[in-house]
């Protein structure tokens, strides 16, 4: 088994640091995002869908994680 370890220089490299911490988090929305968007293909006029509302839910997606871009 190999091991790993990360070293941070906190508070100079804080926010790699959250990236790394919460890569889970930034999958999760991605994937709830994805889903979101087959069903609006699947099952919605996409005609319908606005660059707006497509914005709107990814950030929806990623307050729930609490995470930000």
């Amino acid at each position: 088994m190999s091991k790993r370890v990360l070293i941070f220089d906190i508070p100079d490299e804080q926010e790699e640091y959250d990236t790394h911490v919460h890569g889970i988090d930034y999958y999760c929305v991605l994937w709830d995002f994805d889903q979101w968007l087959r069903a609006k293909i699947k099952y919605e006029d996409q005609e319908q869908i606005s660059v707006q509302e497509v914005r709107d839910k990814l950030y929806e997606f990623l307050n729930e994680k609490d995470v930000s871009l």
